[in-house]
């Protein structure tokens, strides 16, 4: 083996044992919004605005995002990305999320409701950065809070409530 071959070799192997090493902090993630868009006879669908900042020095490609919403500890719909997005370093991003709910859980947020003005929820899943081949990482997010009860939600809970 030549010496100019060997020389390769050892860089390559430094360079991709480097890249190995780098594994992206996960972004803080944000329920910004839950809007209902439409109702059937057996669930309803909603849409959620989730905000995610990139505390990372470098920008991540985010091949999909995956994950479930809990209101009130009922596990209420499971959301996945359908498109890829960039959030560009130490930046904001945003994604929304298509979601479906069956009438049976939104009857279990609804017995757990009792003049609340506000409702616990909690986001559980995990975000796929990519790269190139073994560069890619699934990276777990978790986040929890609590939004106001209105809007959107207030007009469809009453009705399940009765």
């Amino acid at each position: 083996m030549s010496i100019y071959r060997l020389a390769i070799m050892i860089v390559l192997a430094i360079s991709l044992t480097a890249c190995a090493g780098v594994r992206p902090e996960p972004p803080s993630v944000q329920l910004a919004g839950l809007e209902i868009t439409d109702v059937s006879l057996s669930h309803a669908n909603f849409l959620a605005t989730l905000n995610l900042f990139n505390p990372n020095s470098f920008g991540l490609n985010v091949d999909g995002l995956n994950f479930t919403l809990f209101l009130n500890d009922i596990r209420i719909a499971k959301g996945l990305t359908a498109k890829a997005f960039s959030i560009p370093a130490e930046e904001n991003g945003e994604a929304t999320l298509r979601l479906s709910s069956s009438f049976l859980n939104l009857f279990q947020l609804s017995r757990s409701i009792q003049d609340q003005d506000e409702i616990a929820f909690r986001i559980a899943g995990e975000i796929k950065i990519g790269g190139l081949g073994l560069l890619g990482a699934t990276i777990p997010i978790e986040h929890e809070g609590t939004l106001p009860f209105s809007g959107s939600l207030n007009q469809l809970l009453p009705g399940i409530q009765q």
